[in-house]
């Protein structure tokens, strides 16, 4: 007998007026099964958005508020507390300069839900492949997760969707140490994928609708891909996603490795697509990410030229506005203050791009060497 397939319900949603985010959302949520009882009397539920950084929905660097509010009253009932929280990339002012610029002070307010500061609440160990992982107390203490994400690009891992996204249940400094300890991209692959075991949400809801091309997760451009996705598969979400930003799924190797782990499928052949049809279901022109091509350059060539094939992160003196938050969080203090400029000393860098992500001026950009251009 065949195994049941992974189920991505899916639609193709254009714009974030709340009514039709609604709408879209309980379209989709309603082809998964035990939706019904996903959320029982008296539970605490926690809604894990992507808040990467203190910027304004239209950015298209965190989760829009729309979808988090959909989503809540979605599952909201009398008797079931729901909080929402994450930790961002660099936290360079009070958690609530967060809350307000990303509009989810907006949905606490007009939902009643609670806005919890991760760093505040206390961590809990888990252990994942003999290693220890600190998550926030107040994402241990739920009953239920649902994981919010946003389709983006990414530097370091290509595409940041479901899986990475629960990267930020680990609160504070903790994820620069990770970045530290496996700068390799399939070592902080591993981590990513022990974090997302170690959590596993109940549901995932992507907004796909409009999300980041180029330099992603922080400095890129806001791309529509047109799309809203749920389900209970993660890792099936993220193929899916994948499959939309034009990647072939087997370059996503935090998908690879979580199937690999029986955590979900990345196979999408053997997806279940409900709620659209799978002909439909179109890959959009997006501008991926530079360091793509690293994928498709054969190791003994990258070793043979090594020293002409690079891409690493770089201050716009343009855009800079010398707040030093990229120098305070960068893991291995690659970055120094040269009259207010952070200048990146390449000897130390692990090229991992935190200082991208948290940026909040979108002052990092991607420096590539003229080999590395040619064979983009």
């Amino acid at each position: 007998m065949a195994p049941e397939k992974s189920i991505v319900s899916m639609t193709s949603c254009d714009n974030y007026e709340y009514p039709t985010i609604q709408k879209a959302l309980r379209s989709i949520l309603s082809e998964l099964p035990q939706i019904d009882s996903l959320v029982k009397s008296g539970q605490h539920v926690h809604v894990k958005p992507n808040m990467l950084t203190a910027k304004e929905p239209e950015r298209a660097a965190t989760t829009h508020p729309a979808v988090v509010r959909a989503v809540v009253e979605y599952i909201q009932q009398a008797d079931i507390k729901i909080t929402i929280g994450d930790s961002p990339a660099g936290i360079s002012k009070p958690i609530e300069h967060y809350w307000e610029k990303t509009g989810l002070k907006e949905v606490a307010d007009k939902t009643g839900a609670s806005l919890i500061p991760l760093e505040k609440k206390g961590v809990v160990e888990r252990r994942i492949n003999n290693k220890s992982y600190y998550i926030a107390q107040a994402i241990a203490d739920a009953d239920v997760v649902i994981n919010v994400c946003k389709l983006k690009t990414h530097g370091l891992t290509l595409m940041t969707g479901a899986i990475k996204n629960m990267f930020g249940t680990i609160p504070g400094v903790q994820k620069g140490e990770f970045h530290k300890i496996a700068p390799k991209l399939r070592d902080f692959a591993n981590v990513l994928v022990d974090v997302f075991q170690s959590v596993r949400p109940a549901l995932t809801v992507m907004d796909a609708i409009v999300g980041m091309e180029g330099s992603g997760p922080s400095s890129g451009t806001p791309k529509k891909f047109g799309y809203l996705l749920a389900g209970h598969d993660a890792v099936a979400i993220d193929t899916v996603a994948s499959h939309i930003m034009g990647f072939n799924p087997h370059e996503i190797i935090t998908s690879v490795i979580a199937a690999e782990r029986g955590l979900g499928c990345n196979d999408i052949e053997n997806i279940d697509i409900r709620n659209i049809d799978r002909l439909q279901i179109h890959s959009v022109d997006t501008e991926l990410p530079s360091n793509r091509i690293l994928y498709y350059t054969p190791e003994f060539l990258i070793k043979l030229v090594g020293k002409l094939v690079w891409i690493r992160p770089r201050a716009n003196k343009e855009r800079c506005r010398r707040c030093g938050v990229c120098i305070h969080n960068c893991p291995v203090q690659a970055m120094n203050d040269e009259d207010g400029l952070p200048i990146i000393d390449y000897n130390v860098c692990i090229k991992c791009f935190c200082c991208d992500e948290s940026c909040p001026h979108q002052a990092i950009e991607q420096e590539m060497s003229w080999l590395a251009r040619k064979l983009r």
